[in-house]
């Protein structure tokens, strides 16, 4: 018989290449190069089998564990159906596979693939071999894609990659290195003109700067945050129909958020809100027509169903839960501003921007790898 240790090693094998397509599909996806997206996806089912495969064949769950994996991926492949799409089943899965794997390597891994293919598409959009898509909106506003085929893309993505190039810096980033990762932020968001880009990128790299001197001494205060998904998404609900009913406050807000509660009415008193996916649920970036939720929560709620806005909060609950236990401060700062940003923009549910979605596989792990070598690292605020 193969030893347990083998199996292990074969399992985590099968998990790094998962990762790899898995985060390989999603990116070219949003890319300008003209891959066809069946490809893509294809690609990314067979990552999403290769994961099932880690979970059928695990035989060390408890029964506890057992009853949240079919409970939630029993929920996510219901919710899947009327739409046809399984990427958040698949991610699901992804995730799970994932459970007794070292979760700071896996992300290291992930954010080591990102910065490869960012620069790729840097060098390539910079060369002229990438097109570098012009976006006119109302006939006035003119955006960049910067080799993606969404402008909003590159910010945000820059946006993680400096967050965790400071999260995983063993040394304190001196200040010339901040500015620099803000100017860099500040060309970004200029040519895609996404100014909010800007701003949630010098504010994340500011406040990872002041933590790595800093020292919290009661976590025991902090874990009221573990609540802050749940009332950020009903603020996000508040906030839609307090504009519905034509609040003037939410009106003036509407405005400042380049009316993105208008769009969020829109799709509320057009799809409604279902236990599950919405079918029927269409986006349009046509100019003179455009029509998205840009709010994660209210997507979620509206084209996905409650049941997936459910799931999605109890999995960044536990995200935070877990740095709170594991007192990781500068994690908890990136799965905190994501909490935030999802009231302005979508991006809490894309593994190539939120690594650390893998950590909330530690709700499956063994007993014993949660408490010793699979939990993300332990910050050293001061060295």
């Amino acid at each position: 018989m193969l030893s347990s240790k083998f199996i292990m090693k074969r399992r985590e094998l099968f998990v790094y290449i998962a990762v790899f397509l898995y985060c390989t599909a999603l990116f070219f996806k949003r890319t300008s190069i003209p891959i066809d997206q069946n490809i893509l996806n294809k690609i990314m089912t067979i990552s999403a089998v290769i994961s099932l495969g880690n979970v059928i064949f695990d035989l060390e769950m408890s029964l506890k564990q057992w009853l949240i994996t079919v409970m939630l991926g029993g929920f996510l492949f219901i919710d899947s159906i009327p739409t046809g799409n399984h990427e958040l089943l698949y991610l699901f899965i992804l995730i799970w596979s994932c459970r007794n794997v070292d979760k700071n390597k896996l992300m290291r891994y992930i954010y080591t693939i990102i910065i490869v293919l960012t620069l790729f598409i840097a060098l390539f959009t910079g060369i002229g071999l990438i097109e570098n898509e012009r976006f006119v909106q109302n006939g006035v506003r003119v955006r960049y894609g910067l080799g993606y085929n969404v402008w909003s893309i590159l910010p945000f993505q820059f946006y993680s990659i400096c967050m965790y190039y400071m999260y995983f810096s063993k040394k304190v980033v001196r200040l010339d290195k901040i500015i620099f990762m803000s100017l860099c932020s500040v060309w970004i968001g200029i040519v895609t003109d996404t100014k909010t880009s800007i701003v949630i990128t010098i504010v994340g790299l500011c406040t990872m700067y002041i933590v790595q001197s800093k020292k919290i001494i009661n976590w025991k205060q902090l874990k009221i945050l573990v609540l802050l998904p749940e009332v950020i998404a009903a603020c996000s609900l508040f906030m839609t129909l307090g504009y519905i009913n034509g609040n003037v406050l939410f009106q003036k807000l509407n405005i400042l958020m380049n009316y993105r509660l208008m769009y969020q009415s829109i799709g509320l008193e057009k799809y409604g809100v279902s236990i599950f996916a919405n079918g029927n649920y269409r986006v349009s970036a046509e100019s003179g027509n455009y029509f998205g939720i840009d709010n994660q929560y209210m997507n979620l709620a509206i084209a996905w169903g409650i049941s997936a806005l459910i799931i999605v909060l109890i999995i960044y609950s536990h995200l935070i839960r877990y740095c709170l236990i594991n007192k990781n401060i500068k994690l908890l700062i990136i799965v905190i501003i994501m909490v935030f940003m999802g009231i302005m923009w979508s991006r809490m549910l894309v593994l190539v921007e939120a690594a650390y979605l893998i950590c909330f596989s530690d709700l499956f792990a063994n007993a014993n790898s949660t408490k010793q070598k699979l939990k993300c690292r332990r910050e050293k605020i001061s060295e």
